[in-house]
């Protein structure tokens, strides 16, 4: 009897979990062809990003290659991009006009940035979502440092020094936080001429307060840990444009930095959006409760899961569950079992999913964590929030080398070792301002030129990756 075809959009903490438990399975190993597509060949664990970022971990060390996990767990992996899915003839286009056929199909293609629409947010900010993006975040600090240190006026020192983080959820307070503990603790000491008063980073937030997830005396933990850090905090601030070094707010004020991180939220990418199915306001597809995609009728089809953060999972109250890594892999998790029961003829029992609460890490072996409702902060709080991503590491090797890493970093400061070339993290228009100085105004006004100019391996690093 022949194989039905299992083929698994995604290799992030959804898609690797799904693998997981089929793989586990010599029943449903034997029932189902199963097919791996990503457009990376590797993992990356997201959560250690901003950890990445600032040097605290190695790059290599949060990625995992697909390819011998697939080998592991019997399913064969492409190396490929998802371009458009036919529900009707069960097809999926990829890319070199590559066709893959599938009689059950899981989209677990994660999300991409999203700009909401912000003129200019595209063109003129960095976004924070890959691994990429995380090495091209460090180079650029470490750069700009050593052109600060060679300044000629202190205006351009602070000009060049100053970064801002559009975004005060999860990912943009941790980019902060290790941005000014690496800034602040590792590299200005190293800089002679530079001042602690020419370092400036800012974390801008729309709502009345940061992580307006996490619990309301944690949201005051950490606007209070970050400005005693001396992160500047501006909350209730609306973006309403952005132009070359520059951020418009809806109410009238602006403020200039030198360099824009975008960590403001996620959606799905463009080809989830396109189907023809039910979606919530977000774009999200929306789900029943064994995670099969609802048509626009509303009926169940049982040949399409959706799952992690592409997926629009109900939960009491009628919302939805956060796009967070627990979610991705408790619905890769559950998609997993349903295709292993379904090997064996049985059924299992519809999606159930409680948090397990929250981490965020704070820099300085600090962090704030909620677990299983108990709330902690602090070193301990810390401890907790590297044991439990140890814990979540793909593989042994993994584990150690970033338990190696957390242990040296203890010991040792963040390494500054700029490996990259100069014309890679910065534009045209930002070389000439380090090397001609600040003309007219002494520098108070935006850049001429900046991003919009970039070269074309700027403007790629502008445009959201899906993962």
């Amino acid at each position: 009897m022949a194989r039905e075809r299992l083929l698994i959009l995604g290799g992030g903490f959804g898609g690797l979990d799904v693998v997981r438990e089929v793989g586990r399975s010599r029943a449903a190993r034997e029932h189902w062809d199963t097919v791996l597509v990503d457009k990376e060949n590797f993992f990356q664990f997201n959560p250690l990003l901003p950890a990445v970022a600032v040097g605290a971990v190695e790059t290599r060390h949060i990625v995992y290659p697909l390819r011998q996990m697939a080998r592991h767990h019997h399913v064969r992996f492409l190396k490929n991009k998802a371009r458009r899915i036919d529900l009707e003839r069960r097809e999926v286009l990829l890319h070199n006009d590559l066709v893959e056929r599938f009689d059950v199909l899981v989209v677990a293609v994660g999300s991409v940035t999203e700009y909401y629409g912000i003129p200019g947010a595209v063109e003129h900010t960095r976004p924070f979502k890959t691994i990429v993006d995380a090495m091209m975040l460090r180079a650029r600090v470490v750069e700009l440092f050593e052109m600060a240190e060679q300044a000629r006026t202190p205006e351009q020192r602070r000009r060049l020094l100053t970064f801002t983080i559009v975004g005060g959820g999860v990912t943009g307070v941790e980019v902060a936080a290790e941005l000014m503990d690496m800034a602040g603790e590792t590299l200005l000491p190293r800089y002679p001429s530079l001042q602690r008063e020419d370092l400036a980073v800012t974390v801008i937030e729309a709502d009345t307060r940061l992580v307006n997830t996490a619990r309301p005396e944690h949201s005051e933990y950490v606007r209070r840990f970050l400005e005693r850090r001396g992160v500047r905090v501006r909350l209730g601030s609306a973006v309403a444009r952005v132009e070359p070094k520059r951020i418009h707010f809806a109410d009238g004020g602006s403020l200039e930095a030198f360099s824009i991180v975008w960590t403001a939220g996620v959606g799905p990418p463009e080809l989830v959006r396109a189907l023809p199915l039910a979606h919530a306001d977000d774009g999200r597809v929306r789900v029943d409760g064994r995670l099969r995609a609802l048509d626009s009728q509303g009926r169940a089809l049982d040949h399409l899961y959706v799952i992690g953060d592409s997926a629009a999972v109900e939960r009491d109250g009628g919302r939805y569950q956060p796009r967070l890594a627990q979610t991705a892999v408790a619905t890769g998790g559950y998609v997993g079992r349903a295709l292993v029961a379904a090997a064996e003829g049985r059924e299992i029992e519809p999606f159930g999913f409680k948090e397990t609460g929250y981490i965020i890490s704070l820099g300085q072996h600090s962090s704030v964590v909620d677990l299983f409702g108990i709330p902690l902060s602090g070193r301990l709080a810390w401890l907790l929030w590297a044991a439990a991503y140890l814990v979540k590491m793909v593989g042994f090797r993994k584990q150690l080398e970033v338990g190696l890493d957390h242990l040296t970093h203890l010991v040792f400061d963040h390494d500054s070792s700029q490996i990259m070339n100069r014309r890679q993290v910065l534009s045209d228009e930002e070389l000439n301002l380090s090397l001609k100085g600040v003309e007219g105004d002494g520098g108070s006004a935006a850049a001429p030129g900046g991003a919009a100019s970039a070269p074309a391996s700027r403007r790629a690093q502008a445009t959201p990756r899906a993962r």
